[in-house]
């Protein structure tokens, strides 16, 4: 058996639409659980999706609506409240195990059943909380956590609650969302949790998936030389901001870089 992290690398040189979401967030779960069966957890998917299978009406908004309402009142999947900032909440078996989440991870288990019932969903990069369209619903957006129809003016009121009273919506905020996005997404949740709790280690480890699938992504380069900063790696650090500089074409993030970089050159090295 292969292990998962050259998955994950022959995951980053798919074409998007190749991407199987789910089998993709079960291997990065699999990085940190040693012990999960990623064929076992496609199999409940898969089982899940057979059961709503017998009852699906053709009719495709009836359909969309049955989705729904099995995802969220058969099979009870939610919002965990009650520990939000929970790794697990971002890991696809511990979802589908405790069927509690987050927006994102929620919104995978829609993602996977819709793909194997012809249910036509996108996932949209809402900032601080994913959203879903349904295409057979045109109007109205679907919120993971709850199963909640949205409109347009209900997203307005949701970025205000996340940005600030004077946040104005705007098309960007509903820009659908890439296969490999997603992923990156769910690995920036965890790496979140990780850095606020200053577990460094796991936040590299997310770090370095994040830059296996999106190694364009310059940022999240300056912050894997940020957090070799905090586990007293300098010339790990050090390398790393000179890697950017030589590679990367924007001049804000070739800045931060350059600064940081020098920061370090500045702080008097200590002998142990």
């Amino acid at each position: 058996m292969r292990e998962p992290q050259q998955t994950l690398t022959e995951i980053a040189q798919l074409q998007d639409h190749q991407i199987s979401l789910d089998r993709a967030a079960l291997i990065i779960a699999a990085e940190t659980q040693k012990d999960l069966d990623v064929g076992a957890y496609l199999a409940m998917l898969d089982s899940l999706a057979l059961t709503l299978q017998k009852k699906i009406s053709k009719d495709p908004a009836v359909a969309a609506q049955q989705l729904i309402d099995f995802i969220h009142k058969d099979e009870r999947f939610k919002g965990n409240t009650n520990d939000y900032y929970a790794p697990d909440n971002s890991y696809l078996n511990r979802v589908i195990d405790t069927r509690q989440g987050i927006p994102l991870s929620l919104a995978l288990i829609h993602l996977a059943l819709g793909n194997r019932l012809n249910i036509n969903i996108k996932g949209i990069n809402f900032p601080g909380h994913f959203l879903m369209q349904y295409e057979a619903f045109e109007n109205r957006i679907i919120d993971p956590f709850t199963g909640r129809k949205l409109s347009q003016s209900d997203c307005a009121t949701l970025l205000k609650q996340i940005a600030g009273p004077t946040a104005v919506i705007n098309p960007s905020h509903m820009q659908q969302a890439t296969n490999i996005g997603i992923l990156a997404r769910l690995l920036d949740n965890l790496k979140q949790i990780h850095w606020r709790a200053k577990n460094w280690q796991s936040a590299s480890h997310c770090l370095r998936q994040q830059i296996l699938l999106m190694p364009e992504q310059y940022e999240f380069q300056v912050q894997y030389g940020a957090v070799k900063e905090m586990q007293g790696d300098r010339i790990g650090a050090q390398q790393t901001y000179l890697n950017i500089l030589e590679q990367c074409s924007n001049p804000k993030t070739k800045q931060t870089a350059a600064q940081r970089l020098l920061s370090i050159e500045k702080k008097p090295h200590v002998i142990h």
